[in-house]
């Protein structure tokens, strides 16, 4: 009998012993199971990102896609969020005169949206299959390609055609969804996404599989399709500005910071490719930057900049008749500081023509260093960003912040009313924490002004 329990003990000893040694693998397997989907969830943005017309993309679909385009739903993640966020600009339209329209996405836009699209992804999975946990669900995401139709079969052990749903099960599992991913309008997107687009996805799939670029009359007609039920009723609220007016100003500072700040960015990139059209002889014409990053000196100062962008050809190609209808190309472009007060072509230093990696975001050590997804040329290229390195899914996972810069851009005055309390209240604690602006209540624009530099989101 103590020989038995003190072998008992000993296995009990060694089955812990070999949990603790497999802990940090499991661990560092589930990261680089989060990094290989944070990138291929990645390559869908940038895929749909340029399928889109490019006045289009930078006004009206802007809040649409960088709000609430999120790739889950009942087609390809592509599709998902393309629909999604053409019926988002369509369904809650921001004012003319409160968008930023401009041709920059910030860094932490896409990484924010990739993130929220995966935790999305993981707890529809979850509804549909609740024995699942979570580490369980990112394994069949990873198998299916992010796809939730082809994790859900996976999962299931079933073939696709054979996963079926009713109408109010599938908003059960998209408004899970969509509360997972904090979408800023959870009711109305499950029922979209439930009852909507079961009934115009063959219509509307089939329009975005024969173009390889839409067109603002495409928009139109997708917009058309995918508005055809009542959005649930939304409670009103009084005026935000006049419940929070410290907050609409720091909103109003920011904003202005980063019209300035994306104005730099598309004269970089003009810049690029202004010198690129001289030395090959190939115009082309701003899509959209995608990829910011900076690299600083010893002083923290800033040195050169590293942006990925997509163009378009000025001429178009004899398969398109209009320059529109041409595919985007992929540049990479690296640039000194400026010597003026703009950019100008004697600034750049390098700008190339680069494929994306649609699973992983190559890089140069320094923007690795930093964790800045920008898409970079391949070594046989040389710039100043140092050694080239290729992400192997092991490093730092994305870090998405409180707030990021669209709050700011894409600001809607009349429905952020979470966004709007939530600055009311980090403005409050940060004054409150500040022996100068406790003495000085009354100077609200120099509080806000030091908010502003200190928390950059």
């Amino acid at each position: 009998m103590r020989n038995r329990r003190r072998r008992r003990r000993r296995a009990k000893e060694e089955a812990e012993a070999r949990a603790k040694e497999g802990e940090p693998r499991r661990i560092l397997d589930v990261r680089v199971l989060r990094r290989s989907l944070h990138g291929q969830i990645r390559g869908y943005y940038l895929d749909a990102i340029s399928c889109l017309p490019t006045a289009d993309l930078n006004s009206t679909l802007a809040r649409g896609l960088l709000v609430a385009g999120h790739c889950y739903g009942p087609l390809h993640p592509v599709h998902n969020i393309l629909l999604n966020a053409i019926w988002h600009s369509a369904a809650f339209p921001l004012r003319p005169d409160d968008r930023i329209d401009v041709a920059v996405i910030n860094k932490s836009i896409i990484a924010r949206l990739v993130q929220r699209s995966l935790d999305g992804l993981v707890a529809a999975l979850r509804h549909h299959c609740p024995r699942l946990s979570d580490d369980d669900a990112l394994w069949h995401l990873r198998l299916s390609g992010a796809d939730l139709r082809a994790a859900v079969s996976s999962a299931r052990g079933a073939a696709p055609s054979l996963v079926r749903q009713t109408e109010s099960e599938a908003e059960a599992v998209f408004l899970a969804a969509a509360k997972a991913a904090r979408h800023p309008k959870p009711a109305a997107l499950a029922l979209f996404a439930s009852s909507v687009i079961p009934s115009v996805g063959r219509d509307a799939v089939s329009l975005l599989n024969s173009k390889r670029r839409l067109s603002s009359a495409d928009i139109l007609r997708l917009s058309a399709m995918v508005l055809p039920s009542p959005l649930p009723d939304e409670l009103p609220h009084p005026p935000l500005q006049e419940r929070f007016p410290a907050a609409f100003k720091l909103i109003a500072r920011r904003r202005k910071l980063l019209v300035r700040t994306y104005r730099q960015w598309v004269q970089l990139a003009d810049a690029a490719l202004g010198k690129y059209a001289r030395q090959t002889a190939e115009h082309y014409q701003l899509h959209i930057i995608y990829g910011i990053g900076a690299l600083q000196d010893d002083f923290d100062m800033d040195e050169s900049y590293h942006i990925s962008f997509m163009a378009s050809p000025k001429d178009p190609p004899s398969c398109c008749a209009t320059s529109t209808e041409a595919p985007v190309v992929f540049f990479f472009a690296e640039a000194l500081y400026p010597s003026g007060s703009e950019f100008s072509e004697e600034d750049i230093t390098l700008c190339c023509m680069i494929q994306p990696s649609l699973t992983e975001v190559d890089s140069c050590q320094v923007c690795l260093t930093e964790n800045v997804q920008v898409d970079h040329p391949d070594d046989s290229e040389n710039f100043g960003g140092g050694q080239y390195c290729n992400i192997d899914g092991i490093g730092k996972d994305l870090d998405c912040q409180i707030t990021s810069d669209v709050d700011y851009r894409c600001f809607d005055p009349d429905r952020d009313i979470d966004f709007v309390e939530y600055l009311d209240q980090d403005f409050t604690s940060y004054t409150s924490a500040s022996p100068w602006h406790r003495r000085h209540k009354d100077d609200i624009d120099s509080a806000i002004l030091y908010y502003c530099k200190r928390y950059t989101r």
